[in-house]
């Protein structure tokens, strides 16, 4: 994931001069005074001071404009560009936003615009180069209508102009960027803050090596990959709620590594070496899934792309005699003891205490067969892996070995790997040069971890069976939970919904205007508060008359709303501008007219909406509303259902004719009839 943009100098920029082309700092912009000092109180007026600074693009109906980002300058100086395109709402194909309705904001007001920010990718900017007409044009002289249609770029994102918005897009590395995952959200996360919004939605595609990363990190830390920069459970696919999805995440996170070690035997002789070598490097004890996962994306990201750990497979023991109450000839000769003891029951389970007293034929001393039996679990000695867990249903810790040969390099030479903890709670091992550990080693066992144990074991017979597809269901409840909204409560954490500015000669008042809303039976409407400044002396007359215009420069719904009056519940307490702080931290509420021509434009608006809500949805998986996954109709019932639902694989084609269980079922006596 990545590929992220600009910011500019250290210093408070200057406005651009006609014909100047300014380069901004990727990695501080959209930081306040980087390039524009965006301190105001509402996303709107935030958001013009900061394309004061871009280079203008004149394109039509769609106005743009342009910023140069420098992503470093050494050893080669690398930019990009990040346009950022104004969309009014009469060249949207769709008043209402599909984004919106999939995240759980489908009652949102329709606004006049929307700003799209995009850093387009090598591949997106050739094709709209050429979908231009032009492959050596420059973008700046062309209109940028066609780019945010594309798909693919390294960043897309979109406001709605009340502070609303959407993370559309976001490719790093993997996908040919310059630019990494985070450097591309930590900019747009900069943006959002710096800009003021309200709240951004996005639906979390992100993947790497070919793992869904909110599974991977969900398992692993208990969030998305998103979720570091405060992203949380929006809406679910499929019928997913939140709960569900808290309940499926907890369950695979806290699946017990000694459960599944027991078991992964049989299935597959790989896993139990790979987990053993991972628990073997961890200082703390790997008990759980997510404990696992957790350490292998710690220690990936700790090591170096092109340098190495040493691979734990080739420790020798060696234990200070000074604090060690046996020799080092005395422990090598109590491990071949109990090998040769394992090795005996030919491969099969058993019991500590079966091993304990088969070695003590050979070793008196009990204190020395305790020390090396716990040392020795999940230990690689020679060419066999001492395996070691404990038995769900006797509840006591069970010894096998495990011959490894074919899986070793050559020369193991019956190198013994122990690592031990001495009674003065000193771990001390030696390692010698073989087998060392990479970064690429450990992200191929992280992909064999996800591949194994988190994806669905269909067709696994047995006790095995059952509880890897437990795994499988709750890991698909977790990828089928793809919305996740992050709120910026700059509103929310004011104390106060009235401000003296400028020197106390200017009031921002926070406000919202109740009208009814003639299309849906006269129901009292209010959009979000916004902030609207007036003079400290100002009329009611003056007060109506900003709220108005703010409004009706956010909403296409209020583009002619004539505000009357203060709401009914605030009239007592309210009766001069300067007793508005009087109401507390609940804001102005004022109330409003929409025209009668505007009111006849919305109903036929929200009456096309609603046709496409009167498809009734009933799916077997709780879904009753749209959630962007494809849908089939019966041609009997009209009622509409998931394809993965319903049996239709993902690359396969809708049938065009489709009868669901119910009519199926009815339509089989009739099948009999003359």
């Amino acid at each position: 994931m990545s590929n992220l943009i600009r910011t500019d100098h250290h210093q408070l920029p200057k406005k651009r001069k006609r014909g100047e082309t300014r380069v901004f700092r990727l990695k501080t912009f959209g930081e306040t005074g980087h390039p524009a000092e965006m301190n105001e109180l509402s996303f709107r007026d935030n958001l013009g001071k900061l394309l004061e600074f871009g280079h203008f693009e004149s394109s039509g109906l769609l106005g743009s404009w342009s910023f140069q980002l420098e992503v470093h300058r050494h050893p080669n100086p690398l930019h990009v560009l990040l346009f950022v395109v104004e969309e009014p709402i009469e060249a949207s194909l769709n008043l209402r936003c599909n984004h919106c309705q999939y995240v759980g904001w489908g009652n949102q007001m329709i606004c006049n615009k929307k700003y799209h920010f995009v850093i387009p990718s090598k591949e997106t900017m050739a094709a709209f180069l050429k979908l231009e007409g032009g492959g050596c044009a420059s973008p700046e002289k062309e209109s940028l209508a066609h780019l945010v249609e594309l798909q693919g770029h390294v960043l897309h994102g979109f406001f709605h102009s009340n502070g609303f918005g959407h993370l559309l897009s976001l490719n790093g590395i993997e996908s040919g960027s310059d630019l990494t995952g985070h450097q591309v959200m930590e900019l747009w996360d900069r943006l959002c803050t710096g800009l003021k919004a309200r709240k951004i939605g996005l639906s979390d595609a992100s993947h790497k090596k070919g793992m869904e990363l909110r599974l991977l990190h969900g398992v692993a830390k208990g969030e998305s990959w998103f979720g570091r920069w405060g992203y949380r459970f929006g809406s679910g696919t499929y019928g997913v709620t939140q709960k569900i999805y808290e309940k499926a995440l907890e369950s695979i996170r806290n699946v017990p590594l000694c459960l599944l070690n027991h078991h992964l035997t049989s299935l597959n002789r790989e896993t139990p070496i790979i987990l053993s070598k991972y628990q073997t490097l961890s200082t703390d004890p790997l008990i759980t899934l997510s404990d696992l996962f957790m350490f292998m994306l710690h220690l990936h990201s700790r090591l170096p792309r092109d340098n190495y750990m040493n691979n734990s497979r080739n420790q020798i023991i060696s234990i200070d005699s000074a604090n060690c109450r046996w020799s080092q000839k005395r422990i090598q000769m109590a491990i071949k003891v109990v090998i040769e003891s394992l090795k005996r029951v030919k491969y099969r389970w058993i019991s500590r205490q079966e091993v304990r007293d088969a070695a003590r034929n050979y070793i008196g001393d009990t204190g020395l067969l305790d020390f090396v039996l716990k040392s020795l679990g999940n230990q690689v000695v020679g060419n066999y892996l001492v395996r070691r867990s404990l038995n769900p249903v006797k509840k006591v810790l069970e010894y096998c070995l495990e011959d490894i040969s074919n899986l070793l390099p050559s020369g193991n030479n019956e190198l013994i790997t122990l690592q031990n903890q001495n009674p003065m709670g000193k771990t001390t091992t030696t390692t010698n040069g073989h087998n060392k550990i990479t970064r690429g080693q450990v992200m191929k066992d992280i992909i064999y971890f996800y591949k194994h144990i988190l994806m669905d074991y269909k067709g696994v017979l047995g006790p095995l069976g059952g509880i890897l597809n437990q795994i499988g269901m709750a890991s698909r409840a977790v990828l089928d939970a793809k919305y996740f909204i992050k709120e910026y409560q700059y509103i929310k954490d004011t104390s106060a919904k009235t401000f003296h500015l400028n020197q106390a000669e200017k009031l921002g008042i926070f406000c919202t205007i109740a009208w009814k809303c003639h299309h849906h039976n006269n129901e009292i409407v209010m959009p979000p508060q916004e902030c609207i400044v007036v003079n400290k002396d100002a009329t009611w007359s003056e007060v109506y008359g900003e709220a108005e215009r703010v409004f009706r420069e956010i909403y296409w719904e209020l583009r002619d709303v004539v505000v009357e009056s203060v709401a009914n519940g605030q009239r007592e307490i309210i009766t001069r501008v300067d007793q508005i702080a009087m109401n507390g931290n609940k804001g102005l509420v004022l109330e409003g007219n929409v025209g009668m021509m505007m009111n006849i434009e919305v109903m036929k608006c929200y009456d096309d909406d609603n046709n496409k809500k009167d498809k009734r949805i009933e799916c077997e998986c709780g879904a009753k509303e749209e959630d962007g996954e494809r849908m089939v109709c019966c041609d009997i019932c009209e009622v509409w259902q998931h394809t993965r639902c319903v049996g239709v694989q993902h690359n396969e084609e809708v049938p065009r004719i489709f009868l669901c269980q119910s009519c199926d079922q009815h339509l089989i006596p009739l099948s009999f009839l003359p």
